[in-house]
């Protein structure tokens, strides 16, 4: 077999849909002793530090946050998981992707990040993050 044409780190973070932020970070620093690391109240997102991972809250009561739930079925919470990876070329990945029958379905470019997002064979949706 060959290998990919990158290198998966770890995993880089879980976005989780919550409805009350207030209640959520509660839970999550409160009961679990997470720490808030970042607010993004324009998309309803606040990033919270766990250990060395990152957990995301998304509040999809707030109106800031419904995006989060375009395409989203009934009672499913997790919006994805992020594999961090080590560096690679972007038409390199895009034709490995290809090759495998992969389709990229979203990518984003923000502050020396570049993220393709793909489903799994079962529909989870995998963040694949190239930070520079």
């Amino acid at each position: 077999m060959i290998a990919p044409p990158f290198e998966i780190l770890g995993l880089d973070h879980l976005l989780l849909h919550v409805r009350g932020m207030a209640e959520a970070e509660r839970f999550y620093c409160g009961a679990l002793g997470c720490t808030v690391a970042h607010r993004m109240p324009h998309h309803a997102m606040t990033e919270l530090r766990a250990g060395s991972s990152t957990v995301v809250l998304v509040d999809t009561s707030d109106p800031n946050g419904a995006w989060a739930l375009q395409g989203a079925q009934a009672g499913r919470n997790l919006d994805h998981f992020a594999l961090g990876t080590g560096p690679w070329d972007e038409a390199t990945m895009r034709e490995w992707l290809a090759d495998h029958h992969v389709e990229l379905e979203e990518e984003r470019a923000e502050a020396g990040e570049l993220s393709f997002y793909v489903r799994d064979p079962s529909g989870n949706r995998v963040e694949l993050l190239r930070r520079s």
